[in-house]
């Protein structure tokens, strides 16, 4: 299993080539392009960033969309992972009581 690894600022975007192999809609690039900033175009056979990862990482805009679409219209090879910022904390709080 190939997967393509996009970090951003508060999370991960993972993509499973061997999933994007199949796919006849591209539904994660087509949501990037519509509803974010563009970040993905198809090569060969699989998305890819336009620009390097680091400047994709900085220009994702975070709308999840790139997911939903590919979850709902495509094969469902891209996923993302989000950091729960301050679940540690919030998990010692509700210990105390």
């Amino acid at each position: 299993m190939t997967v393509y690894q996009l970090p951003f600022k508060t999370g991960i975007i993972r993509i499973d080539f061997e999933k994007c192999k199949s796919c006849e809609s591209y539904a994660c690039v087509k949501a990037c392009s519509l509803f974010g900033a563009s970040l993905f175009r198809v090569d060969n056979g699989k998305p890819v960033t336009i620009s390097s990862t680091e400047e994709a990482g900085r220009r994702c805009i975070e709308d999840l969309t790139c997911e939903l679409y590919c979850q709902a219209y495509g094969n469902q090879g891209l996923k993302i992972e989000l950091d729960m910022f301050g679940l540690d904390a919030y998990r010692e709080k509700i210990k105390l009581r």
